[in-house]
């Protein structure tokens, strides 16, 4: 019996052994993967400190050293805040960010609402039209949008930037998936209580859509963070150039300033992950729960 239980314990221990093997070469497989995809995020950050001429001074040949361990200064950076105006830039994309996502929620919220809880003619069809939209990329809608921005003369001003984007047809989907899914036995004890449907919205549906409202703003602010064509057309000034446009500004006629350039690529970066990784939980739990109704 305890020549039996020798060799069982063995066996577990063998496959525990095995198993922890397993673990550690999955790891070990993940941290080189991961190391080969972040070393060109981790090259062009090095290299945002270093001058023009030392940026490409550690590929040919490759250092890691160089690359970790050179000189380093805050010269590039000091260049596009001051030369550059890069603060107002920064400043410009965070509060056309924070418009569109304030006021779009409240738009593509109550469209969201009005799609899965109310019932009118062409109800179908307008569900259609959100999910067609999301499929038709801006470049179609490029120009007739400007015409008609330019007929309202709205060019070189934040609501040309801002408005365009406000009823976002992902963020519109991802309010109606979720709210089919609150009990309309809610909402009627509401309407009971004299309760008036835009009080049912705001008191009763909204304050339980939490992880919704996280992924449709950080929908729409990445959106509008990453947006190059639009403010390009609209947004022409040195007052309201946006983030991308003013990225493109480093690439001159007779070559690229690519100091500078990883500088801002940087700045442009480094505060998304800021505002994105704190509400990466909520943003999955929105993602997943509206991926699940019909």
């Amino acid at each position: 019996m305890n020549t039996v239980n020798s060799e069982f314990e063995r066996q577990k221990r063998r496959k525990r052994a095995v198993k922890k093997g397993v673990m550690v070469l999955k790891y070990a497989a993940l941290a080189v993967a991961s190391f080969i995809v972040l070393m060109p995020i981790l090259w062009f950050m090095t290299s945002s400190f270093r001058s023009n001429n030392e940026v490409f001074a550690n590929i040919n040949p490759f250092s890691l050293r160089e690359m970790f361990f050179g000189t380093y200064s805050l010269e590039n950076y000091r260049t596009i805040f001051v030369k550059y105006n890069f603060a107002r830039t920064v400043g410009n994309t965070l509060l056309v960010c924070f418009l569109t996502i304030t006021i779009g929620i409240f738009v593509c919220s109550m469209a969201g609402y009005a799609l899965a809880k109310m019932e009118f003619k062409g109800k179908r069809i307008m569900m259609m039209l959100v999910l067609f939209s999301i499929m038709i990329p801006f470049d179609a809608i490029a120009i007739p949008l400007y015409s008609i921005i330019m007929k309202l003369r709205w060019i070189d001003t934040y609501k040309a930037v801002i408005l365009p984007a406000v009823a976002n047809g992902m963020t519109i989907f991802l309010f109606r998936q979720s709210f089919v899914d609150i009990d309309n036995s809610l909402l009627e004890s509401a309407r009971m209580d004299g309760a008036g449907e835009f009080r049912t919205y705001l008191q009763i549906v909204m304050p339980v859509s939490i992880p919704t409202i996280i992924s449709g703003a950080l929908v729409m602010f990445t959106a509008q963070w990453n947006a190059f064509m639009w403010p390009l057309l609209v947004a022409r000034s040195d007052k309201l150039k946006m983030l991308q446009v003013a990225l493109a500004d480093f690439q001159l006629e007779n070559g690229t300033m690519w100091a500078e350039l990883f500088a801002g690529i940087t700045i442009s970066m480094v505060i998304p992950c800021v505002i994105l990784i704190p509400f990466q939980k909520y943003y999955i739990r929105g993602i997943a729960s509206s991926g699940t109704k019909g």
